[in-house]
């Protein structure tokens, strides 16, 4: 599966909802790892300027340590947001993860150095 690195530079993004965990067993309530092991969570983001009335959130997962407490309404900044095609039981689409969400006053980490 191909990550395709997502340019937000002309983008702020809002929280549109309350993070939930990514649920692998709805049976059992097993919530999704990374290969950290960290816990997988998903949290709608509508990002800004958007052209496209029909469905402006976008479903953005990333890991996190503890249940993320990120309140609706916020103004975040998604590090590291990538976007991939994925293709599953004869349904397909477009889906978005990130590193981590951070205050979108939060300033960014300098870009590494070139070697």
């Amino acid at each position: 599966m191909r990550n395709i690195p997502v340019d937000i530079s002309g983008l702020s993004f809002t929280v549109a909802g309350e993070p939930e965990p990514k649920i692998v067993d709805r049976a059992t309530g097993e919530v999704k790892k990374d290969a950290e092991g960290r816990d997988l969570y998903v949290v709608p983001l509508l990002p800004k300027p958007n052209d496209d009335r029909r469905n402006p959130v976008i479903n953005v997962t990333f890991p996190s340590i503890d249940f993320p407490r990120i309140p609706e309404g916020v103004q975040v900044r998604p590090v590291g947001l990538s976007a991939f095609y994925w293709q599953m039981n004869g349904r397909s689409g477009l889906g978005f993860r990130c590193e981590a969400i951070r205050p979108a006053n939060e300033p960014a980490p300098a870009p590494a150095p070139a070697v």
